[in-house]
C-alpha cells in the first residue's frame, strides 16, 4: 500500500508540473448540478419561473434538447463523477459507494494540476475516504457540504444523521443560513482564491435545490404566489409546451402528453390556494438556484476568468412525484435541534418554512417535466430528459444555439477531460479502471455531430430503456416493452411495439448485452 501511495504522489507531482506549464491554455471548469429539476422548469427551456442568469448562460452558449441523465440521484452522480454507467460502478439505488473499477474526474483533474473544489451534495465515493473528512483532500483541495445519505433534509437547519463538513471539519449551519446561499458563498470564495493562482481550477457545485422538502425564502416564494393561483397546473403545462415549440426545443409534431392520471383537472382541484403555495415554494427554490448561478458567473467575470471557463449546468433527473406517504408521522423531526417537523401534503401544513416537510407531488412534477410523461426514477422521458447548458466563449464560437444530438451524462465527464487535455487512463494507482462510456461533446457543441447513431441504455429501480438512433424501447417497473419513434413522438404517446416486433426483439437484446457487460 505504501508503494502505491508513493507512486501516486510521484505521478501527481509530474502531472502538476506539466499542468503549471500549460495553465494559461487550459480552461477552468465549473460544473453545476441541480437536484430534481424538471425539463421545462427554466425560462430558456420553456418555463415561467424567472431564471435570467441561466437564460443568459444559454444565450451565450449551447442548449441541448436531447440530454439524458440516469433518472435517479445516485446513478446520475456516479455517472457524472466517473464517466461510466451506474451498473459498472455498482450504483443501483439512490446512493452507495463506487467500486474500485473507476476513477473520478476529481482525481484525474487534481492529478493533472487542477485546483479542485466540491460543494454541496457528495454522497457516493470510491472508498470510505470521502466519509472520512481527513481524507477528502486526496480528491479535492476545498470541500463544503454533506457526505451523508439523507439528501437536503432541511434547507435552513442542521439535519439529524447528516455529516456536514467544511474543509475536513464538522460544520453547522449558521443562524439565518439557507443552503443554496451557503453553497454559493463557498463557491464564490473558492473562485476568487483559485483565480489568483497560476493553475486552472475545477469547481463542482452540487446543489440540493429544488429537491424536496419545499423550503424557500419568503421573498422568493412571494414572486410566484398569485401566478400559480391564476395559472393552475393545466394552463402551466400548456404554456410550457407552446413555449418549447416556439424556442425550437421540440417540434410541433410532438404532442403534449396527457395530464398525469393521478391528478384532477385544475378546475376540480381542492384547496387551490394551498396547491399554488406548493408550486410557489418550488419556484422559489429554482429562483434561488438561478441567483446562485448569477453570483458564480459574476465571480468569474470579476476574476477575468469567464471567457476561458467551461461552465456546464445540468440536472440529475426529472422532477420528483414524491407524495410524502410513509414520512407523514406525528412527532417526526429531521432537525438536529429536535424541533418537530410537520410532515404531509395537507392544506393545514403550509410549504416553505424550516419546520415543515411538504413536496410538490404528482401535480406539479407533471408541470416540471412537461411536455413528457412520468417523473424521476422512471426511464420514460420525464425521468431521464433534462436541461444541459454549456458556455465556453474561448472555444464555442457560436452562441444561443440548440444542439439536437442525443447526449448522455457520461459524456459530461469525457467533455471536461477533453477540454482539460487529460486522458482517461487504463490504470490508476492502486486499481485498474474500465474504459470510459461517454464521448466528448466538444465537437457537437462546436456544431458537429456524432458519427453514426448511438446506443444509450438505462436501468433504474426496475425500469428499463434503450435508445438506438431515433427509436426508444422503454418499460416501466414490471411492465412490458413499449416502442416509440422519438423523431415524431418524443412525448411517447404512440406505442409501436405491436407493429414492430423485430425491432423490439433486436433492441431488447442490445439492452441485455449492455446490462450483462460491465466493460461496455
Amino acid at each position: 500500500m505504501r508503494i502505491a501511495h508513493l507512486l501516486t504522489a510521484a505521478l501527481l507531482g509530474l502531472a502538476l508540473a506539466a499542468g503549471q506549464a500549460s495553465a494559461a491554455e487550459r480552461p477552468n471548469i465549473v460544473l453545476i448540478m441541480a437536484d430534481d429539476l424538471g425539463y421545462s422548469d427554466l425560462g430558456c427551456y420553456g418555463g415561467e419561473i424567472q431564471t435570467p442568469n441561466l437564460d443568459r448562460l444559454a444565450a451565450e452558449g449551447v442548449r441541448c434538447s436531447q440530454f439524458y441523465n440516469c433518472a435517479l440521484c445516485g446513478p446520475s452522480r456516479a455517472a457524472l463523477m466517473t464517466g461510466l454507467h451506474p451498473h459498472q460502478v455498482d450504483i443501483f439505488k439512490w446512493t452507495g459507494l463506487l467500486n474500485d473499477r473507476c476513477v473520478t474526474a476529481f482525481e484525474l483533474l487534481k492529478g493533472a494540476g487542477y485546483q479542485t473544489c466540491a460543494v454541496g451534495r457528495l454522497d457516493m465515493v470510491t472508498a470510505d475516504d470521502w466519509h472520512d473528512p481527513a481524507m477528502i483532500q486526496r480528491y479535492v483541495d476545498r470541500f463544503l457540504g454533506s457526505t451523508g445519505h439523507s439528501g437536503p433534509g432541511n434547507y435552513f437547519k442542521d439535519v439529524r444523521n447528516t455529516n456536514f463538513y467544511r474543509d475536513g471539519c464538522p460544520f453547522s449551519l449558521p443562524e439565518g443560513a439557507y443552503k443554496t446561499d451557503l453553497i454559493t458563498d463557498f463557491a464564490v470564495e473558492f473562485i476568487v482564491q483559485a483565480a489568483a493562482r497560476q493553475q486552472p481550477f475545477f469547481l463542482y457545485v452540487a446543489h440540493y435545490a429544488p429537491h424536496w422538502p419545499l423550503h424557500a425564502k419568503p421573498a422568493d416564494m412571494a414572486k410566484y404566489r398569485e401566478q400559480y393561483r391564476n395559472l393552475g397546473w393545466d394552463e402551466a403545462r400548456s404554456r410550457r409546451y407552446q413555449r418549447l415549440v416556439e424556442l425550437g426545443l421540440i417540434g410541433r409534431e410532438n404532442r403534449l402528453s396527457p395530464r398525469d392520471d393521478r391528478v384532477p383537472a385544475w378546475q376540480d382541484a381542492k384547496h387551490k390556494e394551498w396547491e399554488a403555495e406548493r408550486m410557489a415554494a418550488y419556484a422559489g427554490q429554482v429562483d434561488s438556484l438561478d441567483q446562485s448561478v448569477g453570483r458564480i458567473m459574476d465571480a468569474l467575470r470579476g476574476a477575468q476568468a469567464a471567457d476561458n471557463t467551461l461552465v456546464i449546468f445540468l440536472s440529475d433527473n426529472g422532477a420528483s412525484d414524491m407524495a410524502v406517504g410513509a414520512l407523514d408521522k406525528p412527532g417526526l423531526t429531521w432537525r438536529s435541534d429536535g424541533t418537530p417537523t410537520r410532515v404531509g401534503n395537507r392544506p393545514d401544513i403550509p410549504p416553505g418554512g424550516p419546520d415543515t416537510f411538504v413536496t410538490a407531488g404528482p401535480p406539479w412534477a407533471n408541470v416540471s417535466n412537461a411536455p413528457f410523461r412520468r417523473h424521476k426514477n422512471s426511464n420514460h422521458e420525464g425521468g431521464i430528459a433534462a436541461p444541459l447548458i454549456v458556455r465556453w466563449p474561448a472555444a464555442l464560437k457560436q452562441a444561443g444555439v440548440i444542439s439536437h444530438e442525443p447526449a448522455h451524462i457520461t459524456d459530461v465527464t469525457a467533455t471536461c477531460l477533453d477540454a482539460a487535455g487529460v486522458e482517461y487512463p487504463e490504470q490508476f494507482p492502486g486499481r485498474r479502471v474500465l474504459p470510459p462510456a461517454g464521448q466528448s461533446l466538444l465537437p457537437v457543441l462546436q456544431g458537429g455531430r456524432f458519427t453514426g447513431p448511438r446506443t444509450l441504455c438505462w436501468a433504474t429501480s426496475g425500469c428499463r430503456a434503450v435508445r438506438l438512433g431515433n427509436w426508444k424501447l422503454v418499460a416501466a417497473k414490471g411492465g412490458p416493452w413499449e416502442l416509440y419513434n422519438l423523431e415524431a413522438d418524443r412525448t411517447e404517446l404512440n406505442d409501436l411495439a405491436q407493429e414492430e416486433p423485430a425491432r423490439v426483439e433486436a433492441m431488447a437484446k442490445a439492452f441485455e448485452q449492455w446490462r450483462r457487460s460491465p466493460a461496455e
